[in-house]
């Protein structure tokens, strides 16, 4: 199946497609049968893999076999909830294991009901604030904030990108945590591109592709 292009969406879908095409972040996009619709750059980068063999494929088949199981169970639980987040083991091209942070939340993107999934390290220094509790709107700046998050940016190209100190970061991503329920990187970054008023679209349309040889299915 070939996925929607930046350029032919419009609103939320459109900002999806740019965030999911620029970002550095490893991200996938499920059907109900758990085969794998399409991915970004980054994710064909972790699992060490082309994008014609990944397409298509199920996505089990890149777990390690003694987490199969469990990834079962905890999809039921998505199907059922709409979110999940846990680590989870993964299988490279080459053989080789990796072990990932990840979040996952249903969305209908092009028409159609799939799982969106991010892989992302987690900073510990990222939590959510004590003293905010949940709900929109972010303030203008944390929508800056947790966009540039979103496409992979890292605490002090933040802070450089948008002249602030790694400090203030680090609380417009805690106050933005708290306001959206999020408690790791990976969740944040799966609310962020389920969320049209998370996103701040100016950040997202200056944003450069990371390869220009990149082109979204």
């Amino acid at each position: 199946m070939t996925m929607q292009a930046p350029e032919e969406g419009v609103g939320w879908e459109r900002l999806f497609w740019l965030v999911f095409a620029r970002s550095s972040n490893p991200i996938m996009l499920l059907d109900d049968r758990r085969q794998i619709v399409d991915v970004n750059d980054a994710a064909l980068e972790l699992l060490g893999a082309n994008r014609q063999r990944l397409i298509g494929s199920s996505i089990v088949e890149s777990i390690i076999p003694g987490e199969r199981e469990l990834s079962t169970d905890q999809w039921q639980k998505l199907l059922n909830s709409g979110e999940y987040s846990g680590t989870r083991a993964l299988i490279r091209g080459d053989g080789s294991e990796v072990k990932i942070e990840f979040a996952a939340r249903i969305a209908e993107v092009g028409g159609r009901r799939l799982a969106i999934y991010v892989a992302a390290g987690n900073d510990p220094s990222y939590s959510p604030s004590p003293t905010l509790s949940g709900g929109l709107p972010l303030t203008e700046r944390e929508r800056e904030v947790v966009t540039l998050i979103a496409l992979g940016r890292e605490t002090a190209q933040i802070a450089t990108e948008l002249h602030i100190s790694s400090e203030t970061v680090r609380t417009h991503v805690r106050n933005a945590m708290a306001r959206l329920g999020a408690h790791t990187r990976a969740q944040l970054v799966a609310i962020v591109l389920c969320t049209e008023q998370a996103v701040h679209s100016a950040c997202v349309e200056g944003v450069q592709q990371r390869s220009p040889g990149h082109h979204p299915r």
